[in-house]
């Protein structure tokens, strides 16, 4: 896996934090990101496994935010 590279395939097994719109309002989730596809992306969260395709992704940062370590935020 390379560091500090600008493809989310390298991030794979990597703490992500996930900019999406849900219900036409922006929210943020820290998790890690498990899978990159030409649909969209699965993260995990906890016990929890999600899709969610590119349409709704807004950004996608590697490392988790400092205001919402572990944890949902709108």
């Amino acid at each position: 896996m390379a560091e500090n590279s600008p493809t989310p395939g390298a991030w794979i097994g990597r703490e992500v934090h996930l900019r999406y719109i849900d219900a036409d309002a922006p929210r943020s989730l820290d998790c890690t990101l498990t899978e990159v596809g030409d649909r969209g992306v699965c993260v995990t969260s906890g016990d929890e496994t999600s899709f969610f395709p590119w349409s709704s992704v807004i950004r996608l940062d590697l490392g988790h935010s400092r205001l919402a370590r572990g944890r949902r935020a709108g």
